[in-house]
């Protein structure tokens, strides 16, 4: 005889009588809400970094490493390595952040097959005023609607699914 799904909490997911694998109602509830969480929170962050600066998330991301990173510049390979886009998605909005003269391509001096991206001062002063006003937004729209406890779980939990280099280690 099958067990009810309410006597498994620790399980994830159960197989209901009609042999379908389904999530418990906390599984369910935790995993739709990070989806949908995720899905608003980037479609409005996204639309207003790109009605206030004409950035999409992603080009700030590009113009916040290339700001981060030693003499402003990066292989376009390692740009496309650390933001989790592909190399193409990664030239195409180069290619953009070039036509506003916010990155200059420039051949990689120790290799002349790989290409660097350098941020411009124009780059560098859009990338701190996007940032400034993407971090509130930010905090607006998510940790403004938390509290501090919640914060410091939702920090343990996520914790884990982050690169070591992301946690500062």
């Amino acid at each position: 005889m099958a067990t009810p799904k309410e006597q498994i909490p620790s399980c994830a997911y159960v197989v209901g009588d009609d042999g379908i694998s389904r999530w418990s109602d906390d599984s369910a509830r935790a995993w739709i809400g990070l989806l949908e969480t995720h899905k608003k929170l980037t479609r409005e962050l996204d639309a207003e970094l790109e009605a206030q600066h004409g950035l999409s998330l992603s080009g700030l991301e590009v113009l916040g490493r290339l700001a981060a990173s030693d003499d402003t510049r990066m292989r376009l390979s390692s740009l496309a390595a650390e933001t989790g886009l592909s190399l193409s998605r990664v030239s195409r909005i180069v290619d953009s952040l070039e036509d506003r003269a916010l990155v200059e391509r420039r051949p990689c001096p120790g290799d002349g097959r790989a290409i660097n991206a350098h941020l411009t001062d124009a780059g560098l002063a859009l990338a701190r005023e996007a940032q400034s006003a993407h971090f509130a937004a930010v905090q607006e729209r998510f940790f403004d609607q938390l509290s501090a406890e919640e914060v410091t779980t939702l920090s343990g939990v996520f914790a884990r699914f982050t690169p070591p280099s992301c946690r500062g280690e």
